[in-house]
């Protein structure tokens, strides 16, 4: 295999997506759920709300699923919000196994159109890059919650070379790929870390000490530049099991009843 096939195999290897399908009690919860559509590329796209009250957008990360922020949906029901939530395009129960961020922005772009407005949105890991790119007139919110979010597109680049030991003559030419395909910008058009800086909206950024997937100085960074956003660090809390832990739950309630 030449130079060109390997690079043209990272890209290809870029885009895949490890499915995680819905568990039962994921789909236990959706069938309580008003389901929607987006059509994007002549391909539809599932969103699903339910509640009452002003709209709180949930968005899971990379090779997770909707299920993942299930339990702070019900923290946020009870407290009479309604709740709206999806699988990325080739996450969960969406169709295909490869994406892209553009499309992830485009169809959560289409979501937000049909649901007025937005009171807040709450996203972890990877779905923090892809609701601050997705963020214009008509996907916005009063204020956004980052759970474990990354504040570099880099980072998420850098990973992905180191897991899968690719050649340094490979990487450069899969970065100039991603240059290419989405523009020289790209490290700043889709970095946290950049995106935040245009934020005039409050914040919260919630971030585990023991989190070694995005390592806790993300936290930091995000909050350097994201004026009007306070962080919340949690002690013992890794990348996945944040989204569940009490003290994460507690933190989104109280932090929403201040700025309701």
């Amino acid at each position: 295999m030449n130079h060109d096939q390997q690079v043209t195999l990272a890209v290809q290897k870029w885009s895949e997506v490890l499915k995680v399908p819905h568990d039962a009690s994921a789909r236990a919860f959706l069938r309580r759920c008003q389901a929607g559509s987006v059509e994007l590329n002549s391909h539809q796209y599932k969103f699903y709300q339910r509640g009452s009250g002003p709209t709180i957008v949930l968005i899971h990360g990379l090779f997770s699923n909707l299920g993942s922020m299930i339990a702070i949906a019900q923290d946020l029901m009870a407290r009479e919000f309604r709740v709206v939530l999806f699988d990325a395009p080739a996450h969960g129960e969406a169709r295909g196994t490869r994406t892209d961020p553009v499309e992830v922005r485009e169809v959560i772009r289409k979501i937000g159109s049909q649901l007025g407005d937005i009171h807040a949105v709450i996203c972890h890991s990877l779905g923090v890059m892809w609701a601050l790119a997705a963020w214009n007139t008509e996907f916005r919110a009063k204020t956004l919650i980052s759970i474990a979010g990354l504040s570099s597109k880099r980072y998420l680049v850098d990973r992905f070379i180191e897991r899968y030991r690719i050649r340094h003559d490979i990487a450069e030419g899969f970065i100039k790929a991603l240059e290419q395909r989405f523009g020289d910008t790209v490290w700043i058009d889709w970095s946290p870390a950049e995106l935040v800086k245009t934020l005039d909206i409050p914040g919260l950024i919630i971030h585990g000490t023991q989190d070694d997937v995005v390592p806790p100085a993300h936290a930091e960074q995000l909050h350097a530049n994201w004026r009007n956003a306070r962080v919340e660090m949690i002690d013992g809390v890794g990348h996945l099991d944040i989204v569940g832990s009490p003290r994460t739950r507690h933190l989104i309630t109280t932090y929403l009843q201040e700025v309701h």
